[in-house]
């Protein structure tokens, strides 16, 4: 079997990782060609070719499933992210309506009000952590938006439960099944799966109220209320998962998106950029509309340009093949894993020209292809919930740009940290408090 050539060592693969995330896939790229092959069982070939892209999401999708099943120990085995075929595009199709643009509209003014609660203490001359406070703002967003919960109380022990899952899961529970043991009530997955058991039970509660509550407009009462084609509903574990898998898939990242953009925007060689968004969000006014500050064209730069620059997952989703697949020149064999390598792609100069520098006027230059660009993956996997982190990202970052005066506390490079399947920021992004703008009739 002739796979692209790659590293010899899945385990010193691992170890690359886990110390350089956001170098690693390029450095490989640089040695073996952007079409290279990760040792495994099966072994897994990645690629940051744009043709090599388009070749995956182009293929057949019952052609591909996925490489392995091993977080349906976090997220259930129905989750949408671990299905294929004809059942993927079932609940897809059921999922989807939650997720479109008029429905992020809706949600605009949560996020931009759960922004001001959330830095109402941030006085000048105080330092705050932006990835930690970009953390409490998603999760507050998933309570309200996602779950429906209005009273305090509910959204903190929610919250609280969610937050202790999340920490409590270890990456390398993931890698590593033989680390599922609950060795008699001790150990990280004994405490992992107490974790668990709370939340499904609060979750379960929380499924059961809103089918008895008609008129809301959440993302889990319109899940619950979904048909498919022969007008059947969603399982009561059904919902629950797929609820799961937006917490999962949608705080974290979010968060961490948002945190890079603080970052991009506050290291000093990018003053001009910080200067620009903030010149176009002034013109808006003092108290500018969540869905205005959206349509802002520089500022959607900006979230292009972060995403692009900090790739949140090297190598997400890989995809086992089904049938043989031409890609880069190789013929692949059934049984082989496949990934778009986006940690190659985004920082790939023959697509992005001087790759390592912020610079959000290219997206306002050029339109890259999906196969060049693709923070949210592509074709039949195309990240769900894709509308809702790029809203969520351009109106919390906007509103932080436009409501205060920032600066890194450290202009020390971050070289990112592997957080569960993610890379964010290794230090947290500690700023300082410059200015406040008040808000009129506010704080």
């Amino acid at each position: 079997m002739a796979l692209p050539p790659g590293p010899r060592s899945s385990l010193w693969s691992l170890v690359r990782y886990f110390r350089d995330p956001m170098g690693v896939m390029p450095a490989m790229a640089k040695e073996y060609g952007e079409t290279f092959t990760i040792p495994g069982n099966p072994p897994l070939v990645c690629t940051g070719d744009p043709e090599g892209i388009k070749a995956i999401y182009a293929a057949n999708p019952d052609t591909l499933e996925p490489l392995s099943k091993d977080l349906a120990f976090v997220l259930g085995d129905q989750s949408l992210i671990l299905i294929g075929g004809p059942e993927h595009r079932r609940k897809r199709k059921l999922m989807m309506p939650p997720f479109q643009g008029a429905r992020m509209r809706a949600y605009g003014a949560a996020m931009q009000r759960i922004t001001e609660q959330h830095t109402a203490q941030w006085e000048p001359g105080r330092t705050v952590g932006g990835h930690e406070t970009a953390q409490r703002i998603s999760l507050e967003v998933i309570l309200e938006v996602v779950f429906g919960l209005r009273e305090p109380a509910e959204r903190a022990e929610l919250g609280r439960q969610l937050t202790e899952l999340l920490e409590g899961f270890s990456p390398l529970l993931g890698i590593f099944p033989w680390l599922r043991r609950e060795f008699g009530g001790i150990g990280p997955y004994a405490a992992f799966r107490r974790r668990q058991r709370a939340v499904h039970e609060r979750v379960d509660a929380l499924i059961a109220a809103a089918r008895e509550d008609e008129g809301r407009d959440d993302i889990l009462s319109l899940l619950i209320g979904a048909r498919d084609e022969d007008g059947a509903p969603m399982s009561d574990e059904d919902v629950r998962q797929q609820l799961l898998l937006l917490v999962v898939a949608g705080h974290e990242t979010t968060a961490i998106a948002i945190a890079w953009g603080l970052y991009a925007l506050h290291q000093p060689q990018n003053v001009d950029v910080l200067e620009r968004l903030r010149a176009e969000l002034r013109a808006l006014g003092p108290t500018p509309q969540p869905e205005l500050v959206a349509k802002l064209p520089y500022l959607d730069a900006v979230c292009r340009e972060t995403l692009r620059r900090h790739p949140l997952a090297p190598a997400p989703a890989p995809r086992r093949l089904l049938a043989p697949m031409t890609l880069g020149g190789y013929e692949l064999p059934a049984g082989v894993g496949v990934a778009a390598a986006i940690g190659v792609a985004h920082l790939r100069a023959q697509s992005h020209p001087d790759p390592l520098r912020f610079r959000p006027e290219r997206f306002l230059e050029r339109k890259p292809s999906p196969f060049e660009y693709l923070p949210y993956g592509g074709g039949a996997r195309r990240c769900l919930g894709a509308a809702m982190a790029d809203y969520e990202l351009r109106v919390v970052l906007g509103t932080l740009v436009h409501r205060f005066g920032l600066r890194l506390a450290s202009n020390e490079p971050d070289r990112g940290k592997v957080r569960a399947a993610n890379v964010g920021p290794a230090h947290g992004v500690k700023l300082v408090v410059e200015s406040r703008r008040p808000v009129p009739g506010g704080s």
